[in-house]
C-alpha cells in the first residue's frame, strides 16, 4: 500500500512539474494591466476573416461555429472572451500545444504561427460581436 501511494504521489508530483514548466500555468494567463495585446494582428479586420476559415476548417468540429461550444467548451464568452482572464498569448499557447489529459489537441505542427495567431484574432472578434448584442436580443438565434 505504501509503495502504492509513493508511486502515485511521485507520478502527481511528475505531472504538476512538468505542466507548470510547460507555460499553461493559470495564473500567468492574464494580460498585466489591461496592457495592449501581444497578438501580432491585434484588431486585424483582414486576419480575423482569415481566421475565421481557419476556424471553420479546423476547430469548428469541437468548438461548433464561430465558437459557441459543443463537444468543446465555447471560446467567446466569460474567461474566453473580451476583458476575461485568458490573454491572448494563453489562447495561441493552447492552441498550438494543446491541453494534456484533455480532448484538445495541439495544432502547433499543421498550423504556422501566423494562422494561428489569425484563429486568435478571430475568436476575439467574435467575442466582440458577441458581447455586443444587446441584452434584450440575447436569444440564440439573434446572436450566432
Amino acid at each position: 500500500m505504501y509503495s502504492r501511494l509513493n508511486r502515485l504521489f511521485m507520478i502527481a508530483l511528475a505531472g504538476f512539474l512538468w505542466i507548470s514548466t510547460s507555460g499553461f500555468s493559470p495564473l500567468v494567463n492574464a494580460e498585466q494591466g489591461g496592457a495592449k495585446s501581444s497578438n501580432p494582428f491585434y484588431e486585424n479586420r483582414k486576419a480575423a476573416e482569415t481566421g475565421e476559415e481557419l476556424f471553420g476548417r479546423n476547430c469548428q468540429q469541437c468548438h461548433n461555429s464561430r465558437g459557441k461550444g459543443g463537444k468543446a467548451p465555447q471560446l467567446v464568452r466569460g474567461s474566453w472572451g473580451p476583458g476575461g482572464a485568458n490573454s491572448d498569448t494563453y489562447m495561441y499557447q493552447i492552441i498550438t500545444s494543446g491541453v494534456p489529459g484533455k480532448i484538445m489537441g495541439g495544432f502547433g505542427s499543421s498550423l504556422s504561427q501566423e494562422e494561428i495567431w489569425q484563429i486568435v484574432t478571430f475568436l476575439r472578434a467574435e467575442g466582440k460581436r458577441v458581447k455586443a448584442v444587446p441584452a434584450s436580443d440575447s436569444d440564440d438565434e439573434q446572436i450566432w
